[in-house]
């Protein structure tokens, strides 16, 4: 068993949980303490945030730690599903947390977007699901004007954005390149 630290607020330096070998790519410390930094004024007593590809669940329990009033991590995989609520629990996040066992897709397309103040998009590299989450996601026209989204993918990839896409902020690390936009 890995694990990952929370990098700031509130549990900072505690300690997420995963299996390295089931192919998990978790978020750097780096890119989590960027993105953090770039929406820290943002985050308000009702900040609502969606971790869509959830993984090791470390964005949405940094958004948490940082002060989000409630998360809602949306995860396919059932070891990394397991995984992800055995760390909700160890770190007692259950009233801000909602875990949902299922596909990001069918998750989007069946649930109200307009609660949510940020969006994480970091699903597995190098399988289209950017581009398709997002298109669904501004398909369904119901994103708050102030919701930003940040999307996590591979700097090998063309990420091509719709032009009612503003890029608010851009950052390389290493092969990862990640985006924080908003609509």
């Amino acid at each position: 068993m890995n694990s990952i630290r929370i990098s700031g607020g509130l549990l900072k330096g505690k300690k997420i949980d995963f299996d390295f070998r089931d192919n998990l790519r978790p978020t750097t410390n780096k890119l989590k303490e960027i993105l953090f930094n770039w929406i820290q004024f943002d985050i308000t007593d009702n900040y609502i945030c969606l971790d869509l590809f959830a993984g090791t669940g470390s964005m949405g329990v940094e958004a948490i730690s940082r002060g989000a009033s409630k998360v809602f991590f949306i995860e396919l995989n059932k070891k990394h599903y397991q995984n992800i609520k055995k760390n909700i629990s160890k770190l007692d996040l259950q009233d801000n947390a909602k875990l949902v066992f299922r596909d990001s897709f069918s998750w989007i397309q069946k649930n109200d977007l307009s609660k949510f103040d940020l969006i994480i998009i970091d699903p597995p590299f190098e399988k289209g699901f950017e581009e398709k989450i997002l298109k669904q996601i501004l398909k369904k026209n119901e994103l708050k004007k102030s919701c930003k989204i940040y999307i996590e993918y591979s700097k090998f990839v063309d990420l091509e954005l719709p032009k009612t896409v503003n890029v608010i902020k851009e950052k390389k690390l290493g092969d990862v390149r990640a985006l924080l936009i908003e609509i």
